[in-house]
């Protein structure tokens, strides 16, 4: 029977489970209302069984007749008229103490003994009571009664029953009724069925049962298949669907649907897009040990806003995309700079030729060797804004011309959303930076002229090294390094240091320095982002 009912469509199947339940109901009540109803039937009958003893155990003519010790005929017209009133009686007897019968309503079995038993506790004091027992004529529902003399003492018993055949005709008469009854409700409960039903489709705007499941599945294996996480929650706050993606950055275990959108996601921008109707716009956020990109967007039905879209965005492989992209941009950028630098040597080069001058032309080549294409390809991987890549390179350029080395720490790391200060401030600061060490360099004699700088970008700190081979800085003069025209290289110079402390100071940076005298130094700049400081 299930089986068959699963196969059948899904209106159906609501059409067949609203019949059964209300069969079930039906049936369940009515059987109530029947047990209670024959219930109360007996109890009326057994009530008046008792009443009609009670009363002829206090007839005068009955005391009278069994005191005189022989039946009397006023007595038996009493009883027999008594009998004729109440048509539920089928049988009344009347017994003296010693068993003897004196009254019965039928007058061939007058003078028997009852010999069953059931008086005696009656003749033995006992309260009025009821019982079942078997006749001559089936099964009785029998009523006792004591009947007492002026005296109080008892001087016989009374005994009123009904065959057990008559109160079940009695409950049998109900039945036609309650089937009748039945079979309207169940009519009635096939109308209200198929009422719901039609009511149902009219809810779903037009659409079968069947169909909207399909669809629901549908949109769902859809929504699942998004890359994106999406939490969809009702207007108080309720999850009410999330999709695969979002399920797996939250914690194992969680079902989501029925939870809190602020417990599962507590930096929620619920309030206010509920109380705006505004979207809250990617905003970068740790949950759960992961880097996202978080968006929040009002759902709005009838002019009101009825819940939230989360869409959570895995930051990490965003990054990974924009990484690929930025260094695309960068080292095509590089490779414009690297050519027209590449001209700009082979017009060096040519000019020596032309003038003669072959060992100086020579001494060219060999020093441009000390930039090579995988430097430059490394510079360019691993700073990402072209600005400051192509200021690098250029100083590169530069350097290698003047017999010096300058190279980017391999795991610098450098992109422009990182960036805590303005691009052109920190080109200001690179760009003295390695022009101060190059300078440095070209004024003291060592075999080793190398200069190593170092950009390490995150979003909550940016540091910058630049170490040098040189002499480095006199003692007296370290005091006063920042002030501006002073300098170790002569008159008109020690600007490059003031403007980078003046930087320093605008940016609430730090400015750290490291020297030796015949080793070099180095320069180390840290700046921290302000809003978590605070």
């Amino acid at each position: 029977m299930l089986r068959k009912i699963r196969t059948l469509s899904l209106e159906k199947q609501l059409l067949i489970s609203f019949l059964i339940v209300s069969v079930f109901l039906l049936l369940l009540s009515l059987s109530i209302t029947l047990s209670f109803n024959l219930t109360r039937q007996r109890q009326e009958i057994d009530k008046n069984l008792s009443g009609i003893a009670s009363y002829i155990s206090s007839m005068d003519q009955v005391v009278s007749m069994l005191e005189a010790g022989y039946p009397d005929i006023a007595a038996v017209a009493e009883l027999d008229s008594l009998y004729e009133t109440f048509a539920t009686v089928n049988v009344i007897a009347v017994y003296n103490a010693g068993g003897l019968r004196f009254y019965h309503t039928n007058r061939r079995e007058a003078g028997e003994t009852s010999l069953n038993g059931e008086e005696d506790a009656i003749l033995n004091g006992s309260p009025p009571y009821i019982t079942t027992g078997f006749g001559t004529r089936g099964t009785q529902r029998r009523a006792y009664h004591a009947i007492h003399n002026e005296e109080g003492t008892i001087i016989g018993f009374v005994m009123v029953s009904v065959f057990t055949d008559y109160i079940t005709r009695q409950a049998q008469a109900l039945l036609p009724a309650y089937a009748l009854i039945l079979l309207i409700m169940l009519f009635v409960s096939l109308l209200l069925s198929n009422a719901i039903v039609r009511l149902l489709r009219t809810s779903l705007m037009g659409h079968r049962p069947e169909e909207l499941l399909e669809l629901y599945r549908e949109q769902a294996n859809v929504l699942n298949a998004i890359e994106d996480g999406l939490i969809a929650s009702d207007r108080f706050g309720t999850v009410i669907f999330a999709n695969q993606t979002a399920l797996q950055i939250l914690p194992p275990d969680t079902c989501a649907a029925g939870f809190f959108l602020a417990d599962l996601f507590p930096q929620t921008a619920m309030a206010s897009v509920l109380r705006t109707g505004q979207a809250s716009g990617r905003r970068s956020l740790s949950l759960y040990g992961r880097q996202l990109l978080v968006n929040e967007i009002p759902i709005q039905a009838d002019g009101s806003v009825q819940g939230i879209l989360t869409i959570l965005n895995d930051r990490t492989e965003m990054e990974s995309l924009f990484d690929e992209l930025s260094g695309a941009r960068a080292m095509l950028d590089t490779l414009r700079a690297f050519n027209h630098e590449f001209l700009n040597k082979l017009h060096v080069i040519l000019g020596y030729l032309q003038t003669g001058e072959t060992q100086k032309a020579i001494a060219f080549i060999i020093n441009s060797n000390l930039v090579t294409s995988q430097a430059i390809r490394q510079t360019a991987d691993s700073i990402r804004v072209s600005r400051i890549c192509a200021l690098v390179i250029g100083k590169m350029m530069h350097a290698a011309e003047l017999g010096i080395r300058l190279l980017v720490t391999p795991d610098s790391r450098c992109l422009e959303r990182d960036l805590l200060l303005p691009v052109d401030s920190f080109i200001t600061i690179a760009g003295n930076l390695l022009e101060n060490a190059i300078e440095e360099l070209c004024g003291c004699q060592k075999e080793v002229k190398e200069i190593t700088l170092g950009i390490y970008c995150r979003e909550e700190c940016n540091l910058v090294t630049c170490e040098d081979t040189g002499d480095g800085i006199d003692e007296e003069l370290l005091a006063h390094i920042y002030e501006k025209g002073v300098s170790s290289k002569g008159e008109n110079r020690g600007t490059g240091l003031f403007l980078i402390h003046n930087l320093v100071k605008e940016y609430h940076g730090t400015i750290e320095i490291e020297t030796e005298a015949g080793l070099g130094t180095c320069f180390t700049l840290t700046f921290t982002d302000m809003t978590e400081r605070n």
